[in-house]
């Protein structure tokens, strides 16, 4: 599987700029994105399992199942790239996405932004998934593993603690049936709820230009208002700053340079007796240098 795999990722990146049709197990390519750039972002991520004789349960299966799950607020990249790994671990990997329901999410982890139908459906639009079961189990047993012919679970390796119990994936991972995936560091749905309460001004004001109504918004009339004069003096900056970047453009720059026409030193007429054009200044220099000796040659 490794061999085949490290064949397959390589032809992708062969053929970059001839590849009319991307592989579907493979990231899709940006309009000119280099062979290093691709490999860079996304080779990290194409690690499929190196050992399949270790995992007796599937020995003769021609393709695994393997069960991934979450929250999925916010579809982003981050959840794509974990589903995605697990799709890579195996030539033929069918994968079965577990979503979390709505009265879970809010019970254990918070208010979610999206809806348990909104967040079922972004995930069933990834490519990289074959099947969706929502609302999934928040703990998943090897019963309900059994029941669904789930051959692996894959997850980040970091316990995941729930009340008393320190790591709700640890019977799977000591059954043998756990693989562990990478974490995408740099993107969560908590960093874009916050990038948002952080703008929440310019959010609302985003919306009400797009025609929603403080009714929809859940704002005082008061804080509208506010907002409209808090845009209109933003309005005002602009314009001024606008005026004046012209004003320096079209009048400060010539007068600066009249200035410094003005301040610079005229240079004297040819016929003048203290003229010197810049050869004779030069000639002049190389007369006064003190002369070398030769040696003879030979």
């Amino acid at each position: 599987a490794t061999l085949l795999y490290t064949i397959k990722f390589e032809a992708i990146l062969m053929s970059l700029e001839t590849l009319p049709v991307q592989d579907p197990k493979f990231p899709a390519l940006l309009k000119g994105e280099t062979k290093e750039e691709y490999k860079i972002k996304y080779g990290m991520y194409i690690n499929p399992v190196k050992d399949r004789a270790k995992y007796m349960h599937i020995q003769g299966k021609d393709q695994i199942r393997i069960w991934v799950d979450g929250v999925f607020d916010l579809f982003h990249f981050g959840h794509i790239r974990y589903i995605l790994q697990a799709k890579n671990m195996f030539p033929n990997t069918y994968i079965i996405a577990g979503v979390s329901g709505g009265e879970d999410v809010s019970k254990l982890k918070g208010m979610a932004v999206m809806t348990e139908e909104e967040r079922c459906e972004s995930v069933r639009q990834c490519r990289y998934v074959d099947e969706v079961i929502c609302p999934a189990p928040w703990v998943v047993t090897k019963e309900f593993l059994a029941e669904h012919n789930i051959d692996f679970v894959a997850q980040n390796d970091a316990p995941y603690p729930m009340g008393d119990i320190p790591d709700i994936y640890r019977p799977i991972k000591d059954a043998g049936m756990f693989l562990p995936v990478m974490r995408t560091e740099e993107v969560s749905t908590s960093d874009f709820i916050t990038r948002i309460i952080l703008e929440y001004d310019k959010y609302l004001q985003r919306n009400l230009d797009r025609g929603y109504t403080r009714q929809d918004l859940g704002i005082t009339y008061i804080k509208e208002k506010r907002l409209n004069v808090a845009r209109r003096v933003e309005n005002v900056q602009k314009t001024i700053n606008g005026l004046m970047s012209g004003f320096m453009e079209y009048f400060y720059q010539p007068i600066s340079s009249r200035i410094s026409e003005m301040v610079s030193p005229v240079p004297s007429p040819s016929h003048s007796p203290y003229y010197s054009s810049d050869e004779e200044e030069e000639k002049e220099e190389e007369e006064d240098k003190p002369a070398t000796k030769r040696r003879k040659s030979g």
